[in-house]
């Protein structure tokens, strides 16, 4: 009987041993977690901390951008008083700075406004005529770069069919070159029209090899093609000249009587 409450007397020892090692060791594991979490809680807090800031901060600079772009817009493409003076400016500039290329030449008589402008509402447009004496190389040349007038962006020259397209290709071929996408379609055109190749390598140098010429061909097709034909050389001139971006104004007909030619404009307004 002795030996008998002997050996049960070892054995709850043995468990209660067992019992305890396994508390200790539930502890110290508890302790360890609670150790971890308390040495990276601050670091994690500081993560999130950053990570927001950094967001607040690229929400700023876009309303900043934003709405510096908006007033760029208004005092240089859609001004809400006359803008005249200024449309005579801009294209005397565009006819100097296409005669310093030497491929052609050419040069403005005269340019005349109607009177009073036409209310449309939220806009108004006010009537002009240009008269100039050119060869016909130089007159194609001055309208491709009127065709341009009151673009800022690269999306601008792109239809938004052609934007989300963009935007669709570059996702499923790099999905982490969304960002440089986006970053590339508001660009400055004309910063793009200076150094088109370095600005396009730029967007493009995450996204696969074998994806870059197709998604390249995509955005030359899409309008980047004529932007590159008609600033790419006197793009730095234009930005000398300080008369970018163009007033917003359409192209409504074109007469030709020998090297005279006559051109029908609409300028638009606030």
């Amino acid at each position: 009987m002795k030996i008998t409450l002997f050996t049960l007397g070892i054995l709850l020892s043995v468990a209660a041993c067992g019992l305890l090692i396994a508390h200790t060791r539930s502890f110290s594991l508890k302790r360890d977690t609670a150790v971890m979490i308390g040495t990276t809680l601050p670091e994690l807090r500081s993560t999130v901390s950053l990570l927001k800031a950094n967001q607040e901060a690229e929400q700023h600079f876009f309303r900043s951008a934003l709405s510096a772009r908006e007033e760029q817009a208004s005092v240089y493409i859609l001004p809400a008083g006359p803008a005249a003076s200024r449309a005579v400016s801009v294209l005397q500039s565009i006819a100097r700075v296409l005669r310093e290329t030497g491929e052609s030449q050419g040069s403005i008589d005269a340019l005349s406004f109607q009177e009073k402008a036409s209310d449309h509402g939220d806009y108004k447009t006010v009537s002009a005529t240009l008269k100039m004496t050119s060869d016909f190389r130089f007159v194609a040349r001055f309208l491709s770069i009127l065709a341009l007038s009151g673009d800022m962006m690269i999306r601008d020259v792109f239809s938004d069919e052609a934007s989300s397209t963009f935007l669709r290709q570059v996702n499923e071929s790099a999905p982490l070159s969304l960002k440089a996408a986006e970053d590339f379609l508001y660009g400055d055109l004309l910063t793009y029209a200076a150094e088109p190749d370095q600005v396009e390598q730029a967007m493009l140098q995450d996204i696969p090899e074998e994806m870059q010429p197709d998604i390249r061909a995509f955005v030359l097709a899409s309008g980047l093609a004529d932007v590159r034909r008609s600033l790419s050389d006197i793009a730095p001139n234009l930005k000398k000249e300080r008369i970018w971006p163009l007033p917003f104004l359409t192209v409504d007909s074109l007469q030709r009587d020998g090297e005279k030619w006559q051109i029908g404009l609409t300028f638009y307004r606030r």
